[in-house]
């Protein structure tokens, strides 16, 4: 299956997993849904630095893909940062991935973007991905991809409106000594805001569970979360529908609950040669269950009603 078929073939492949799942037994001793999740990959053909070994990532993902294989989901999210400063290690990993013969989610990373001017524009097309932000649904489950990277100062070549008026915003975020102005971290735009409200608007009126994803943390306030996170998270607080915000970024991971909702940070596998880090999440009724694998812990979290 060619990737850039993945996206619209996703919501059929997930929902006839999913009954043929429920067909065998009481709905409520199974899943609602399951799928895998992998973060920052972030490949490069070049020599560790420090605890990041770049060319390793490729052995890992291996690892990933063979087990998650196994486990016939009906698909897989990864968070952002799939590469790193060369442009042609797209062409080294996303082959990778299609071993896993099912659709594959992106999102965009701050590493993503670290490559040449002119190739920027190009990171989306070549992930395959419909928009910068998007949302499917799997099994009457509502996935938002949010882009953490819309307000930012990597993601735009030099000369670009956005890119003069986001280091502005960053300059003044330095000034009030605000922990997440970082020159790798980003926001939501007013715009990506508006459509964020209007697609849990209506996922409330349609009585659906929605599971947010976004490269950048919003919680905790580590020094890794979004420029304008509160603003996210305030959006998220007045809709009932929002079960769980999913992320990674933050390579070492984290967690916190707020206002019943997991916020979740998912470990990257970069660090440490030989050690990997993905994740099969599984979805009930009451709960969140992941299983993790190398650096990835298994835990679960109780789920607030919908």
């Amino acid at each position: 299956m060619n990737r850039r078929t993945f996206i619209g073939l996703s919501t059929v492949a997930a929902s006839l997993a999913t009954t043929r799942g429920r067909a065998n037994g009481d709905p409520s001793e199974g899943p609602i849904l399951s799928f895998g999740l992998i973060t920052d990959v972030q490949y490069a053909d070049a020599d560790p630095e420090g605890e990041r070994h770049y060319r390793d990532s490729i052995q890992k993902l291996k690892v990933a893909v063979a087990w998650l294989a196994t486990k016939k989901l009906p698909f897989t999210v990864h968070l952002g940062d799939l590469i790193d400063r060369d442009f042609q290690a797209f062409g080294t990993v996303l082959p990778l991935l299609d071993e896993l013969e099912h659709p594959v989610y992106h999102l965009l990373g701050n590493h993503d973007y670290s490559v040449a001017e002119g190739q920027k524009e190009q990171v989306r097309s070549t992930l395959g991905m419909p928009h910068d932000y998007y949302s499917f649904k799997a099994a009457g489950v509502r996935f938002v991809m949010l882009d953490t990277n819309d307000l930012s100062v990597y993601k735009y070549p030099h000369g670009c409106p956005q890119l003069c008026t986001n280091s502005k915003m960053l300059a003044t975020r330095v000034a009030e000594n605000d922990s997440s102005a970082k020159p790798w971290n980003g926001g939501l735009s007013a715009t990506q805001l508006a459509w964020f409200e209007r697609e849990l608007s209506q996922a409330d009126a349609a009585k659906e569970r929605v599971i947010i994803c976004g490269h950048h943390p919003l919680l905790p306030e580590d020094g890794y979360q979004l420029w304008n996170h509160q603003a996210v998270i305030d959006v998220m607080d007045r809709h009932s529908c929002v079960t769980a915000f999913f992320n990674g970024h933050q390579h070492a991971g984290a967690e916190r609950i707020h206002n019943g909702v997991p916020y979740i940070t998912f470990k990257s596998l970069l660090h440490q040669p030989e050690v990997t880090a993905f994740s099969a999440i599984r979805l009930y009724a009451d709960r969140l269950e992941i299983e993790g694998k190398g650096r990835e812990i298994s835990r679960a979290f109780p789920l607030r009603k919908a």
